[in-house]
């Protein structure tokens, strides 16, 4: 399998598109075969393509509010289409009633029609109010029915569910996953929380992962040395 960085975990290393890409340099250095995208630092597509390319870079996925998917999706497909990013997922949505869930079935199905003719994906990234019951049920199983899935591990233990069960059980319903640890539902660097991380990367190996994405919300003392740690610990595991 091949590790990438979501970079908001370094959202502390950089405030313009020239420290963007400074980061992502580090990045590389620090064994990442790839990227997720949470802003492109008001980098135009070109430029960012140009510097992936030179760094050695993929750019695996970005993550959009539903808000933007909804209202600058042709923005976002275009963008993402110049610098090759085959992925654009919801990072987050209420999902506490009917109507919450209605307006985000329609959002991602309308998204979906129109990145099919671009070959992109549309995911949705879980945290771990989607497993807590409605209505209609657990709302990640109403999504998951319209939607494929970006896996976040660690709000799925934090939801006191079996995170490899959960991918085995549900392969198919998953594009990718998020490799998060965490204890006391506060996210930390891997192997540095209560995830059961090896268990996760052997589930995600048995059911094909090409790609395993590295992310921790709450870095500490900053996004790169976190990362670094994480990537320390993660060595012989994947």
């Amino acid at each position: 399998m091949k590790l990438a960085l979501q970079l908001y975990t370094i959202r502390d290393c950089y405030k313009n598109g020239e420290e963007f890409i400074s980061a992502l340099k580090k990045v590389k250095e620090l064994g990442f075969d790839g990227v997720e995208f949470a802003g492109f630092a008001g980098l135009k597509a070109d430029e960012l393509k140009k510097a992936l390319n030179e760094i050695g870079l993929v750019p695996l996925s970005s993550h959009e509010s539903p808000e933007r998917l909804r209202d600058n999706i042709d923005e976002i497909l275009s963008y993402c289409d110049e610098i090759g990013c085959k992925n654009v997922v919801c990072a987050f949505s209420p999902a506490k009633t009917r109507e919450d869930l209605q307006s985000l079935e329609k959002i991602l199905k309308s998204a979906k029609e129109k990145a099919r003719p671009f070959g992109i994906n549309i995911l949705y990234h879980n945290h771990s109010h989607e497993f807590e019951p409605m209505e209609l049920g657990i709302p990640l199983d109403v999504i998951k029915g319209f939607c494929g899935l970006e896996l976040d591990t660690y709000w799925v233990f934090n939801s006191k569910v079996n995170p490899a069960a959960y991918i085995r059980e549900n392969a198919e319903k998953i594009g990718l996953i998020h490799l998060k640890d965490g204890k006391n539902g506060t996210p930390c660097a891997i192997g540095e929380g209560e995830n059961s991380i090896s268990e996760i990367l052997d589930a995600a190996k048995e059911c094909g992962f090409e790609w395993i994405i590295v992310e921790n919300d709450n870095p500490v003392p900053d996004g790169i040395e976190d990362t670094r740690r994480s990537m320390k610990n993660l060595i012989g595991k994947y």
